[in-house]
């Protein structure tokens, strides 16, 4: 009898100096990106608001989060709505997450994916690094992102 192996279709989101992967469930949708409407007093991570279908979301630098300084000139920009999973899911469905690129789609298996132990440490919004066929890429802490975005928004 042949064991199932399970394959778990995912998106490389791109940021500065590597690329985040998600599961494409994780990833309502990609939009063209637009400038966020700024909230005074928010952390330099968070850049404001944008509408999308109709909700209002809250946008995150990654790479700010993680104190990783942008570049001036960033090319091919685009937002990653991400679905939420942590215990303020009713309050926030959903947040932004801006890319430095165009996200590609790969499909994943057990086999395929290594946890990386050794080299940088982990970013504060960092769960794990891991290497996927040879490309390294982060997991990204989704539960800890929301909890920084629930702390930082206005009551």
């Amino acid at each position: 009898m042949e064991e199932s192996v399970s394959i778990l279709s995912s998106l490389y989101l791109p940021v500065v100096g590597g690329s985040l992967v998600l599961p494409n469930v994780s990833v309502a949708e990609i939009v063209d990106y637009q400038t966020p409407e700024a909230i005074p007093d928010s952390p330099e991570w968070f850049l404001g608001n944008i509408k999308w279908r109709g909700v209002t979301l809250p946008v995150i630098s990654y790479e700010r989060l993680n104190d990783t300084p942008l570049p001036d000139n960033l090319n091919n920009t685009r937002i990653a709505v991400i679905n939420t999973i942590g215990k303020d899911h009713q309050a926030l469905p959903f947040f932004a997450l801006v890319t430095q690129g165009i996200p590609r789609q790969t499909k994943i298996d057990q086999e395929s994916i290594k946890e990386v132990e050794e080299g940088d440490a982990l970013g504060a919004a960092d769960l794990m690094k891991v290497v996927i066929m040879g490309d390294e890429a982060i997991i990204p802490n989704v539960e800890y992102i929301e909890s920084m975005i629930m702390q930082s928004r206005p009551a």
